[in-house]
């Protein structure tokens, strides 16, 4: 027996204990180099029930006993540097000599027993140990002459640590030594078990492509191996020389929901400097760029997959009539709603095609719902309905929130809302029936009120069919006078007059860039049959006066607009707007006691003609150019209680003891007389 002392840096050596995973790995890469066939791992269970050794047996070459002193005696001096081919013409995987280290990851003891040929004596048996404690030295024994012995290694790790029990006791090592050997096992027909179970990629395997990888600048042949299985695994995506042998392992960092896969990609340059590798993203070129070509294969290898898998079973759902799409889409935001609903939808096939019919056509049109109503929810749907896997069902909502498709529908669901909007109210403001059926207060005002972004997008509204005490009251710090006092905030705002103003809706905003800068909105709105003449455009100028006249409106750098907004302006009152450099739309502007007051008269077809002008660019985007009966459902859905009842959908007025055009016109007639003869009280 004889003592081997290396001459290194013990704080080198303690970097060369490897994790459990990495440990075992290079047990099993040194049986492979050793020309082995068959490799079997198992553990050993004490009395209380813990695992106590690993063994690894395999029925290779075994360590050649000539050269075992200048193996185990240095660092790097392995027999792997001085060829490339094992004897049995295998691509070696290791040639440092680091990897007798490395089972010191897993336990604090480690023996090799190896019996191998001699040139001198024959065949021998002889073992060389370790100890976590004394790094550098190995302890390698005599040789006994072994003639009936078949050739290999058995290795014994002890003492486990307890990062080394957990990992062994758990699933994860046939899987990691079924993933990493994968190749090795089809290449060289090996019989690799874990624990008894023999790893089988035939029969786990569902699917096998190679698939090369383009990079400029680089010559050299990149292959990239993936490897489907039939359950689930975790993914990994191994960078390996061009034997396939695994230099280092990576997350592959690309989103295939429902795929179970593993990746090989062999390429020369990452034997250059195998230290490089572990920087993963952050190595230097050529190795990101090949890292990103990689990916990029990945996708495309994974979205061809899913082209094909997703028109199968979607054809299938159509089929059976369980797909919950029954027309084609009208436009972008609606295809895009598909397109995600498809890839939610196919990635939950494997737990959807488990269910009966009506239960399979329940669940998609959940999914349909969650998909068009919230993306957000989709998660929700896919754990508590379908049961899918937290981590399942993270990978498939992280989509959805990354996805081009998700940011359009989010997007595009209200864009494509305030087209049908904007069409809607227009049917209203052209149509000589109901042009007479709807009024300010009742309707138009109501329906308005929810859609403020018609008139300016920046605005929000601070008052709705109030007084201008009450807007006063509500808002004193936007409008700037949060220090007044209960006593000022209690008396009525009122005109020259005497009379209480009630303002249609006031919309507000503070400017940003220019903190004191406050800017307000008074619109009075007009039914969509009645002009602006002078009596209204005397109205909402008696609303600015009130305003400018009333002190406790007064903030520092203020801007009142007070908008009259009618079916068309009078033209004997046309010759009042855009006197001097003023706008078209414009009657007045001016100061008065720190007030900026600007008085406009706009009609609807204006509004709407800028409104559709500031989502022109969107609306060309989206493709999408919404229908009379399209726009009108939009009303009804959104503003249902507050439409006449015209637009409504068909009743029976006789079975309701009511005639709709009669009773709509008596009740906007009484409201149209309040409105216009004392529009102010």
């Amino acid at each position: 027996m004889e003592n081997l002392d290396v001459v290194v840096e013990h704080a080198h050596l303690v970097t060369l204990a490897k994790t459990p995973k990495v440990a075992l790995a290079e047990l099993v890469w040194n049986a492979i180099d050793a020309d082995a066939t068959n490799i079997a791992l198992d553990v050993e269970f004490g009395a209380l029930g813990g695992p106590e050794k690993i063994t690894v047996v395999d029925d290779g070459v075994g360590i050649a006993p000539d050269d075992r002193k200048q193996t185990f005696g240095a660092l790097g001096h392995s027999w792997k540097r001085l060829t490339q081919q094992s004897l049995g013409g295998r691509a070696l995987h290791g040639e440092r000599g680091e990897g007798r280290w490395a089972a010191l990851g897993i336990g604090d003891s480690v023996r090799w027993t190896s019996v191998s040929d001699s040139t001198a004596d024959g065949r021998v048996r002889f073992s060389i140990s370790a100890n976590k404690a004394e790094l550098k030295r190995f302890t390698v024994s005599d040789l006994s002459s072994a003639p009936d012995t078949p050739t290999g290694v058995t290795v014994e790790v002890a003492a486990l640590s307890q990062r080394g029990a957990s990992y062994v006791e758990s699933d994860l090592v046939a899987e990691d030594l079924l993933t990493t050997f994968a190749l090795q096992i089809e290449q060289y027909g090996l019989n690799l078990s874990w624990r008894s179970q023999h790893l089988n990629v035939e029969a786990l395997k569902k699917d096998q492509v190679d698939i090369p990888v383009l990079v400029d600048g680089i010559d050299d042949e990149i292959v990239l191996t993936v490897i489907e299985w039939k359950s689930a695994v975790q993914r990994h995506l191994y960078l390996c020389d061009t034997a396939g042998n695994s230099l280092y392992d990576m997350k592959p960092g690309i989103q295939a929901p429902g795929y179970h896969f593993t990746g090989y990609v062999k390429w020369a340059g990452f034997v250059t400097d195998v230290s490089l590798l572990t920087l993963e993203d952050s190595a230097p070129e050529p190795i990101k760029s090949v890292l990103d070509a990689t990916r990029d294969a990945l996708r495309r290898h994974f979205a061809a997959k899913e082209d094909e898998r997703s028109a199968k079973l979607i054809k299938q759902w159509r089929d059976e009539d369980s797909y919950p799409f029954r027309e084609p889409p009208r436009n972008k935001v609606e295809e895009a709603a598909r397109g995600i609903f498809d890839i939610v939808a196919v990635a939950a096939a494997p737990i959807v095609e488990k269910t009966d019919f009506s239960s399979r056509k329940l669940s998609l049109e959940l999914l349909k719902n969650a998909v068009e109503t919230s993306p957000s929810n989709v998660r929700h749907i896919l754990e508590e309905v379908l049961n899918l896997t937290p981590e399942q069902a993270e990978e498939l909502s992280d989509l959805i929130k990354k996805t081009s498709l998700g940011a359009l529908l989010r997007v595009g669901n209200q864009v494509v809302g305030r087209l049908e909007f904007l069409s809607g109210l227009e049917e209203i403001i052209n149509d000589r029936e109901l042009k007479r059926l709807v009024t300010e207060r009742r309707q138009l005002h109501r329906i308005l009120a929810e859609e403020t972004w018609v008139f300016r997008e920046e605005y929000a509204l601070t008052a709705d069919d109030n007084t201008l005490r009450t807007a006063l009251k509500a808002h004193t710090a936007l409008l700037g006078r949060d220090t007044l006092a209960p006593s000022d905030l209690d008396a009525p705002v009122t005109d020259a007059d005497g009379r209480i103003v009630i303002v249609d809706m006031m919309l507000s905003r503070v400017i940003e860039q220019s903190r004191n800068h406050r800017e307000h909105i008074v619109i009075e709105l007009k039914r969509p049959s009645i002009s602006i003449g002078k009596e209204q455009l005397d109205q909402i100028e008696n609303y600015a006066q009130t305003v400018a006249a009333d002190t406790r409106f007064a903030a520092v750098d203020t801007t009142w607009e007070f908008w009259i907004v009618g079916d068309e302006i009078d033209p004997r009152i046309k010759h009042k707007f855009g006197q001097g450099n003023l706008p078209d739309d414009v009657y007045q502007d001016y100061a008065e006691k720190g007030h900026h007051v600007i008085i406009r008269a706009v009609t609807w077809a204006q509004i709407i003609q800028d409104a559709r002008h500031r989502m022109k660019f969107v609306k060309d985007a989206l493709g999408y150019d919404p229908t009379s009966v399209a726009s009108i459902d939009y009303l009804r859905e959104r503003h249902g209680k507050v439409l006449p009842t015209v637009l409504m959908p068909a009743a029976d007025p006789i079975a309701n003891g009511d005639d709709p055009t009669r009773s709509g016109a008596a009740e906007d007639a009484g409201v149209y007389s309040n409105e216009v003869s004392a529009p102010i009280a």
